[in-house]
């Protein structure tokens, strides 16, 4: 048979394999080999090895056999494609005297033949009584059965070695498959260990190392590195290595030339069969470990190169595509590794570094806490102290105008009396400064707290409507009658009942403060689903829409003429604001400028009902009350409060005895027991609080008696500790004279009652 086309016949090569690839390749079988394997007497033998599936080079070796007892055969060969590369092919059996050209390499035992000689070996084969037929697979020639019959072949020879070329292209098919499906169970368990070795997180410093010993091993290499970019990107560090002395090793290697270099830049693979015949390599260090062939591949993630492989032989040698197809893979799920293993040394750097800003920042916030809070003590204190300083005088002012305009010193002409009440006045307006600047500042401490309970709107509405009657009398603003709803008479609202009291009375002052004479002023209140909404409406100034977005902020006030004429601070309505808040309501306003306007809050309703409950008046009118026949004792350390609640309850018909200090009441007290004792708490040398803890457990006959706490230190909690040491009702100063007679009355008829 003629060839005109040299595909399907090319010189052929013997393979020198690595250990590894040994058990997945053919070897050329020499011909004491072929004389070792028991002969096959026909074609249905080879079918039987076929069946049983005999090793190839078996089976090969079988068919070459075969062909060379065919009839007029003297000898024959079988060429197939080389596992290195797809442009030679090798001989893997012959039989016979095949006459073979081969050209050796100095040095290494394989058969090879140059591409460059393919024609020439081929005209040579070709000559007289060679005859090839073709090995096909798939349709396409991949190899050549070549056989010697000197005297030519007949029809059935040429018939019987087709179906052996037949026979070998199935079997080389066979092992062609089984080497592929290798080559895939190879790779998957380089991928699932790569896997494996980033679920781990270990360190990259046990990373690179891992790598380098992975890939000497997978890879039958002698010497492996792992690389990686140093900080500038200019030098490969080399972080890891196997097979190798580190002191024959440089720390860094350069990425501008040489094989690295060509990596970096370009990424993929580069394999050298060669390094002395490679110029400017850049790797004159791996002479001295005797290594001759090297592959490298970049380790790249996402178009980032961070590294390179490298694994080196000490034997000229070149990978397979199949090995380089992994060795790329195996790079590429290392470098993942890295990148992950770069992160996280990331992550714990900045993870630490974030601890110790932590750490110093929480020693930072402890010392500015502990400054804070000394300075909020410091502050309490101050208020405290203000609070004290400031009620004291102003009970005297308050005491002394009520007791003079009640004529206890005597008749008083009508300027006289005029000239009180003005004092009685500016009393009072001072005494509610004094309260707003202090409630705002427990607000802002958050040591406000609300005591929600069941509120009658009807009383409440009441009880500041008859309070504000008279103010709006004498600024000649007119009050209209409060008029209710019938549904709203029975309603209950769920709120603190002293901040609902001070938020109606807030807004009322307010509304008749700016409300010029001859004015209005009208509450309305309606039932809006699970909410109360209280209106004040007034026919004053009104707001400019501009300043009602900043009207309920501290110092706040209006611009224009009137309103700066009006005495205040500027702070009622943000204080209000923030009682409304703190109860779980709302606050608003609707006005227009010179029409008026009208405030709004809205209150959550009671979800349960109770009894509508009013204060309770045991007595009448307190003009008309009278002590008559009742014992008191005032514990008070100021001389001008003293000589007011003295002449206030004598002139009720009371018998006071004083006592300027807790020991000289503990005296009175234990001389003769009263009906009702009166007494300040910040009191020199024993507090107040000492003298009622005293009486409380006395045991004796005057260990139940009433006790009103008359005090200046007026804050919630010198209210509640009054109450849980056992005081009655807690009075802050300035107080109305009127306000004690009262309350000595109350407390006096109820112990009288329960002794009953």
């Amino acid at each position: 048979r003629n060839y005109d086309d040299l595909s399907c016949c090319i010189p052929y090569h013997r393979k020198q394999m690595s250990e590894k690839r040994n058990s997945r390749s053919t070897q050329v079988m020499s011909r004491s080999a072929l004389e070792e394997r028991p002969p096959s007497e026909s074609i249905s033998g080879i079918m039987k090895m076929i069946e049983n599936g005999d090793e190839p080079r078996r089976v090969f070796t079988a068919l070459a056999e075969c062909a060379s007892k065919t009839s007029g055969v003297t000898a024959s060969a079988i060429y197939l494609p080389s596992d290195r590369t797809n442009t030679e092919r090798e001989l893997v059996a012959s039989n016979g005297n095949f006459p073979i050209e081969e050209e050796r390499e100095a040095g290494n035992g394989s058969s090879r033949i140059a591409m460059q000689s393919v024609a020439t070996h081929r005209a040579k084969i070709q000559e007289g009584d060679k005859h090839y037929f073709d090995i096909i697979c798939l349709g396409a020639p991949i190899g050549s059965l070549a056989v010697v019959a000197p005297e030519g072949l007949s029809h059935d020879a040429q018939t019987k070695l087709n179906a052996l070329a037949h026979h070998t292209s199935v079997v080389f098919e066979r092992q062609k498959l089984s080497n592929t499906l290798q080559h895939f169970l190879d790779r998957l368990q380089v991928l699932n260990e790569l896997n494996q070795l980033i679920a781990s997180n270990i360190g990259l410093e046990r990373l690179v190392k891992s790598l380098a010993r992975e890939s000497a091993f997978r890879f039958a290499a002698d010497v492996s590195l792992t690389l990686l970019l140093d900080d500038d990107k200019k030098n490969l560090l080399v972080r890891g290595g196997y097979g190798c002395t580190p002191n024959l090793v440089p720390k860094k290697l350069s990425t501008d030339k040489g094989i690295l270099g060509q990596v970096m830049r370009v990424g993929g693979y580069l394999s050298v069969e060669n390094l002395e015949q490679q110029q400017d390599h850049g790797l004159d260090f791996l002479h001295e470990l005797g290594i001759r062939s090297v592959n490298a591949c970049c380790l790249e993630v996402r178009g980032e190169a961070l590294g390179a492989i490298l694994i080196g032989y000490r034997r000229a040698d070149m990978m397979s595509q199949n090995d380089l197809t992994r060795f790329e893979e195996f790079a590429q799920g290392a470098a993942v590794a890295v990148a992950n293993a770069i992160t996280q040394s990331r992550i714990q750097s900045y993870t630490e570094r974030l601890e110790e800003l932590v750490e110093q920042r929480t020693a930072d916030l402890a010392i500015q806490t502990s400054r804070a809070e000394e300075a909020n003590q410091a502050k309490s204190k101050f208020l405290a102290n203000m609070s004290h300083e400031l009620r004291t005088p102003l009970t005297a002012i308050v005491g002394y105008s009520s007791v003079l305009v009640d004529g206890v010193f005597g008749e008083l002409n009508e300027k006289q009396t005029d000239a009180l009440n003005a004092i009685a006045r500016s009393s009072d307006h001072l005494k509610t400064l004094i309260d707003d600047v202090l409630n705002l500042a427990r607000i802002e401490s958050g040591k406000e707290e609300a005591e929600p309970e069941n509120i009658s709107v009807r009383d409440t509405l009441t009880q500041a409507h008859k309070l504000m009657m008279q103010t709006a009398i004498s600024k000649g603003v007119q009050l209209e009658a409060l008029d209710l709803s019938e549904e709203l008479t029975e309603k209950m609202v769920l709120f603190d009942r002293k901040h609902l009291h001070q938020i109606v009375i807030n807004l009322m002052s307010n509304a008749v403060k700016y409300t010029p004479r001859g004015g209005r002023v009208w509450i309305e209140a309606e039932e809006i689903f699970d909410k109360i909404k209280i209106s004040i409406h007034d026919t004053g100034v009104g707001i400019s829409e501009a300043k009602m977005l900043k009207l309920f902020e501290r110092f706040e006030r209006g611009d224009d003429a009137y309103s700066k004429s009006q005495v205040g601070t500027g702070i009622g309505l943000n204080l209000t604001r923030r009682l409304v808040e703190l109860n779980g309501g709302r606050i608003g306003v609707e006005s227009e400028e010179g029409k008026g306007s009208a405030f709004w809050i809205l209150l959550p309703v009671a979800t349960q009902t109770s009894p509508l409950t009013q204060d309770s008046h045991l007595v009448e009118d307190s003009k008309n009350i009278r002590l008559d026949g009742l014992t008191t004792v005032v514990v008070e350390d100021n001389p001008d409060t003293c000589e007011v609640l003295k002449h206030v309850l004598i002139s009720a018909g009371a018998e006071v005895r004083i006592a300027n200090t807790v020991s000289e009441g503990k005296e009175l007290i234990a001389l003769e027991p009263p009906d009702i004792l009166l007494t300040d708490l910040a009191i020199p040398g024993e507090s107040g609080l000492e003298l009622i803890k005293h009486v409380r457990e006395s045991g004796g006959e005057g260990a139940d008696i009433p006790i009103i706490v008359l005090s200046a230190c007026a804050f919630e909690s010198d209210r509640r500790a009054a109450l849980d040491a056992g005081a009655s009702v807690f009075l802050a100063k300035p107080f109305r004279p009127t306000q004690v007679v009262e309350t000595v009355r109350e407390l006096t008829l109820l112990s009288a009652m329960d002794g009953a």
